[in-house]
């Protein structure tokens, strides 16, 4: 019958531990093989070192050691060096063998004391608070074929229950020193943290007070500080200290971190306080200075004005017209908003000198138009004068020439100046060409004696002319505005006279003249043939009475007087008439001297000067302060260790009395328990079978510890 132990894996931390042992047997036996196997709890264990015992007992011990990574380490700059522990227990001293040869009263006597041993260390390990559980007593009968095999497996049992109760001894001890340790330094720092923290919070406390006396408002936050502890649920020995380590050294930090935070607010909220104070006083110091500057100014502008209107109303009253304007002066102040501190001051003070300059111009120009309007008024008043004067003379001429003007208006009224004319006019056939005869007349302006010329044209020659004299009588009467009455009543004829200047060679010779009146009548004739000159008296009147009314200046209409006819090749026949113009002129009105220009009232414009004062600065804000005032989440508690567990069990030997040999088969070797073989501290009853070994491999135990990345311990 074949009979296979499997074994478990097992895992340590981040590591893996696999014992096991590859058993193949062909004999059965019918002896019982008990086999212990312990579990290793240690979950602090971050590797496992497998130490190999002697050849004899074929023992192994699993001795966790604790090895941080560099992750795990805290990065502050005072990080806290963590305590050590050391878990590790001393050797077994029960022997796993008893010799190839002994007795059974040797092989009780050994397992005795090897029990003695097991249960002294499990009374100690219950005393460190192991929790030590008693199994139920296994009988082991042995004889003296069997004595030093069975004694050598309970010896080996008893080795390791032993080992295992001082491992668990040891790691009790370990935990509990580790957990003391670890809650000691945690309280510690804790004590110093907050004394540390206390104090910077203590020190804002009274910089907040102080701040806020000044005006300033704080806000105060609280800001929790939570450091990413490593939990230390269930962690115990030297993984308890290096946690807690890490722990302290992030809570250090913390606490280093508030109260650099409460000391930096301390003194950022001081500087406030201060340079809040000092944009105060600049505030009011800029203020002040812009009050003083604005009420000389407008004192000095308001003097100015005062004077200005003094001398408005003097010139007022000497008939100048004088208006005042308001000039409204506005200085490209520099603007004060948010300007604090220096800033606020020079442009205060920028602003004030624009100010004052422009305060000094105004009352400049205020003294300049009062002067300017004095000089003005002084000026006029002269000019009126001056007029006044000038003003009397020539009204005394012009009367003079108003009279003059009157007299002759009233000659001219009166008058009967007057021209007169007589014209000649033809309608004849002779009027152009060889034979083109004239006729003209003339008359004498005073006595109305008239002369009317004609010529005598034979084709060849003017052989001679012919004049015919007389007079015009009229009558001209005024009309008392300028017009004249003209009545021309009647015409003379004086007498008419040829006078020859060639022969005359035409063949027809039988010139004739004749004078009409204008109703036809002849009034004289003559008859020649143009060869020899002579004259007749006429002496003849002709009525006319024609009468016109003319204006001066107007002319009557043309009125025929006599109707001529000069007969001969060509007939000629014509029209003398007569116009008298009216020649009364109107006296010219008299050019009257000019009055004097009279000066003009002068306007003059003087102007109030208001300058727009620059405006105060800006009260500083006042400033909204936030401070932080920093707890640190406290860190976490250890886990109060829990007991180690730890089973034991014992043997009650049986001797066997002793019998006589006979021969009989040799008993297969027994397969030995591997050496790496954890104790479990149960017995595991394989049915009383041991597996005979094959080839070489029953004595060969394998044992692999195996890290999580797969690395082979030796």
């Amino acid at each position: 019958m074949e009979n296979v132990k499997k074994y478990k894996l097992y895992k340590s931390d981040k590591l893996w531990v696999i014992g096991a042992v590859a058993v193949t047997a062909v004999a059965v036996s019918a002896n019982i093989t008990h086999v212990s196997a312990d579990t290793v709890s240690n979950a602090d264990a971050h590797a496992v070192k497998t130490t190999d015992a002697t050849q004899n007992d074929k023992q192994v011990q699993l001795t966790a050691s604790s090895t941080g990574t560099a992750t795990d380490k805290a990065t502050t700059d005072d990080a806290t060096k963590s305590a050590t522990v050391s878990s590790t227990a001393e050797k077994s001293t029960v022997p796993t063998t008893a010799g190839s040869s002994v007795t059974q009263d040797q092989a009780k006597d050994a397992v005795d004391k090897a029990q003695d041993t097991v249960k002294s260390g499990a009374d100690t390990a219950s005393k460190a608070g192991v929790d030590v559980t008693t199994g139920k007593t296994t009988d082991v009968t042995i004889n003296d074929d069997n004595a030093s095999s069975k004694t050598n497996e309970v010896l080996s049992d008893l080795n390791k229950q032993d080992q295992a109760v001082k491992d668990a001894t040891a790691k009790q001890q370990a935990n509990d020193q580790a957990y003391q340790t670890a809650t000691t330094e945690q309280t510690d720092a804790t004590k110093q943290g907050q004394a540390d923290l206390d104090n910077a919070t203590s020190d804002l406390d009274k910089q907040v007070d102080t701040t806020e006396k000044a005006g300033i408002k704080v806000n105060v936050e609280v800001a929790q500080s939570s450091p990413e502890y490593k939990d230390l649920s269930g962690l115990e020995g030297q993984d308890l200290l290096d946690a807690m380590a890490y722990n302290i050294n992030l809570y250090k930090q913390a606490i280093a971190d508030g109260v650099a935070s409460e000391k930096a607010d301390t003194e950022t909220l001081a500087k406030l306080t201060a340079e809040y104070q000092q944009k105060q006083a600049d505030y009011a110091k800029a203020n002040a200075d812009r009050d003083e500057a604005v009420e000389k100014g407008q004192s000095d502008l308001n003097n100015a004005t005062l004077d200005l209107d003094k001398q408005v109303e003097a010139s007022k009253n000497a008939g100048l017209d004088v208006s005042v304007e308001v000039s409204k002066v506005s200085p490209k102040y520099k603007d004060l908003t948010g300007l604090e501190d220096q800033d606020l001051l020079d442009a205060m003070a920028y602003n004030l000198d624009l100010y004052n300059k422009a305060v000094a111009s105004g009352v400049a120009s205020e003294k300049a138009d009062t002067e300017t309007l004095a000089k003005l008024t002084a000026e006029y008043q002269k000019q009126v004068a001056d007029y006044e004067a000038q003003k009397a003379a020539v009204d005394k001429a012009n009367a003079d020439k108003k009279a003059a003007y009157e007299k002759a208006l009233e000659d001219y009224m009166n008058g009967t100046n007057h021209t007169t004319s007589m014209t000649a006019q033809t309608q004849t056939d002779a009027s152009s060409g060889q034979y083109q005869t004239f006729m003209n007349a003339t008359v004498d302006q005073t006595t109305g004696e008239f002369t009317l010329e004609h010529d005598m044209n034979d084709g060849v020659h003017i052989i001679g002319h012919g004049v015919l004299k007389g007079k015009i009588n009229w009558k001209i009467v005024s009309n008392g505005d300028g017009t004249e009455t003209v009545t021309i009543s009647s015409i003379e004829l004086y007498s008419y006279t040829y006078t020859n200047a060639y022969q005359n060679q035409a063949v027809n010779q039988n010139i004739n003249f004749h004078v009409y009146d204008n109703d036809g009548n002849e009034l004289f004739s003559v008859y020649h043939d143009g060869n020899t000159t002579f004259s007749k008296t006429i002496n003849k009147t002709a009525q006319i009475n024609k009468t016109f009314k003319i204006s001066p200046n107007e002319t009557s209409p043309l009125t025929q007087v006599l109707v001529v006819d000069d007969n001969w090749i060509w007939n000629t026949h014509g029209q003398v008439s007569t116009q008298i113009k009216n020649t009364n002129v109107a006296p010219k009105a008299p050019t009257y001297e000019q009055d004097p220009v009279k000066p003009t009232a002068p306007k003059a414009t003087v102007h109030h000067v208001q300058v727009v004062a620059p405006a105060k600065g800006q009260e500083p804000a006042v400033p909204v302060a936030s401070v932080k005032k920093v707890t640190v989440a406290d860190m976490p508690n250890a886990d109060k260790p829990q007991p180690q567990k730890v089973a034991v069990h014992y043997y009650n030997i049986k001797k066997t009395p002793k019998v006589e040999k006979t021969a009989t088969p040799e008993t297969p070797k027994a397969v030995e328990t591997a050496s790496i073989l954890p104790t479990t501290h149960a017995n595991e009853n394989q049915g009383g079978v041991l597996l005979s070994a094959l080839a070489g491999l029953a004595s060969l135990g394998l044992a692999f510890g195996i890290s999580k990345k797969g690395k082979k311990q030796n």
